[in-house]
């Protein structure tokens, strides 16, 4: 278009008719090949050899003097098939998520006179996203610097009945991709230790060694062996190993603990001395946090456990997310911004209100995880977001996106996200127009964002054409200028001096929902000092 514009503005839009459908430029043999496509309808006196040699010296002048150039005129015979295939082009190129779910079938294009009219059938779901990330703009755009007509027109449409069970089954009814999470029924009965915060991911997501991992499944096989000490008299006794094996139906994982034991009372056992699992059977179910790690013994990995509870796993609820995200058949799902809901206790700033700065705003507190730190080569693979409002956390986004390459071990070691997580995620050029969107008129909040967060969306924004017109705060900065006493500012620090749980530290929603939190508090202690 470049060319064309230049061209035009040459030779006062004498020749406005006319496209390049080919310029391709060989460094190699110095050459420059172009195809200048002409309307089917024009003379040759309206378009003459004179003209074409007017277009061929406009393009020697544009060429270095040792290139050779070849330049073809055409006439341009719009036909519905070229057309077509251009439709499929650009979604390849440009939309790679769509292209995944569209199909040439969910097309139909009418040629009026010099006008090109294009119906692209969509799922409702999709409709939403392609009119906010301007998809019929580009794609008009795109065909009309590809043809020689007046005018394209884009329509978006709900999917044709006809074509439905063929091409879009169930599409509507997959709202989520999946997280890899286990719901659990009701509370936690602890057995060893407190407090397990991380929500328990499925077994087969783990498949190295890993501090910090939590699993959840069903006892099987379990076994325990009473260890002596060997230095004593009598061989008292130590501790007890228990192996078990829990199972959650995606995998299988080994579990050991070292228990102490400790003297029975009348009411407690026949034996004489019993432990922390004494009540823990086969076919119970638990949720285990501890670390994953190589047994010297017997070779594999297994996880030691740390932390213990029995629980009521939704086994059902796993099964049909599983078979939903079986039937998607990888396409690649969108998210939408969802309600937040929280049973929070009355505390002091509930009661008395939250300070001006934060009522008379409106924030959006987000996080991202990515494939590594570098700013320019690496990809983000999960965006989470909040809506403040008046202090309240009013709204959630949260997505993972596939970055088209491999998420290297190291990343996957610190935000537990791996290939398979992000096998049904759309790609990043389709998500990030649609979060930024989602983002205007709202101030910018991340932690650290000044040295991380806010550059990759500067980087990706540039690379999109998307204005960056946020006003932004960087939540580590701002801490630092007002708990000058607190010796670190990381999210885990403050998190622990405000008594704000992190639910899944390192996940982009849940370290973006506590970041909320904090800031809310930062703010509150900032400005009642100055009153």
């Amino acid at each position: 278009m470049q060319f064309l514009d230049r061209l035009n503005q040459a030779t006062d839009n004498k020749y406005s008719f006319l496209r390049v459908s080919n310029l391709n430029l060989d460094i190699g043999t110095n050459s420059l090949s172009v195809v200048c496509l002409l309307p089917p309808d024009i003379t040759d006196k309206e378009f003459s050899e004179e003209d074409k040699l007017k277009v061929e010296e406009f393009c020697r002048q544009e060429i270095p003097e040792q290139f050779s150039l070849k330049i073809v005129f055409i006439k341009n015979k719009l036909n519905k098939e070229a057309l077509l295939k251009q439709v499929l082009t650009f979604m390849s190129n440009k939309h790679k998520t769509l292209a995944g779910q569209y199909d040439a079938g969910m097309t139909d294009i009418d040629i009026e006179d010099k006008k090109i009219i294009i119906n692209l059938y969509m799922t409702s779901a999709v409709i939403d996203y392609c009119e906010r990330s301007g998809l019929k703009e580009n794609l008009a755009k795109y065909i009309y610097s590809q043809n020689c007509t007046d005018k394209v027109i884009v329509k978006l449409n709900v999917s044709k009945q006809v074509d439905s069970e063929e091409l879009l089954t169930d599409r509507e009814n997959v709202k989520y991709v999946d997280m890899g999470e286990v719901d659990i029924i009701g509370s936690y009965h602890y057995y060893i230790g407190k407090d397990i915060l991380k929500k328990p991911r499925y077994i087969e997501k783990y498949k190295k060694e890993m501090d910090g991992v939590c699993v959840c499944g069903t006892v099987r096989e379990l076994k325990s062996f009473n260890i002596t000490d060997k230095n004593s008299p009598d061989k008292k006794l130590k501790k007890v190993l228990y192996k078990f094996i829990i199972d959650d139906t995606t995998g299988t994982m080994d579990c050991l603990y070292f228990a102490r034991p400790r003297k029975s009372k009348n009411h407690e056992s026949d034996k004489p001395y019993v432990t922390c699992l004494d009540g823990l059977k086969d076919g119970d179910d638990v949720v285990v946090f501890g670390n994953y790690r190589k047994s010297d013994y017997s070779g594999k990995n297994e996880l030691m456990v740390v932390k213990l509870a029995a629980c009521k796993i939704n086994y059902q609820g796993l099964e049909d997310r599983r078979e939903s995200i079986k039937k998607a058949n990888k396409i690649k799902v969108f998210q939408k911004p969802q309600p937040y809901k929280e049973e929070i206790k009355d505390n002091l700033f509930d009661i008395l209100g939250h300070c001006d700065y934060i009522m008379q705003n409106k924030f959006i507190v987000f996080d991202l995880e990515t494939t590594g730190t570098s700013i320019s080569n690496d990809e983000i693979i999960e965006i989470g977001a909040v809506k403040l409002v008046e202090g309240k956390i009013t709204e959630y986004y949260n997505t993972l996106v596939d970055p088209d390459r491999h998420i290297p071990d190291e990343a996957s070691n610190v935000n537990h996200i791996y290939d398979d997580d992000v096998k049904n995620a759309p790609y990043i050029e389709d998500v990030f127009p649609f979060f930024m969107q989602y983002c205007k008129g709202y101030i910018l909040i991340a932690h650290n964002g000044s040295g991380f967060d806010f550059r990759f969306l500067e980087r990706y924004c540039n690379k999109y054409g998307i204005p960056f017109e946020n006003e932004l705060i960087d939540s580590l900065t701002e801490a630092r200028k007002i708990l000058k006493k607190q010796r670190s500012h990381s999210l885990a620090s403050l998190c622990n001096y405000y008594n704000i749980v992190n639910k899944n530290a390192h996940r982009a929603y849940e370290d973006a929902e506590a970041t909320a939190k904090v800031f809310v508090k930062l703010m509150d202690e900032l400005y009642r000092k100055d009153e």
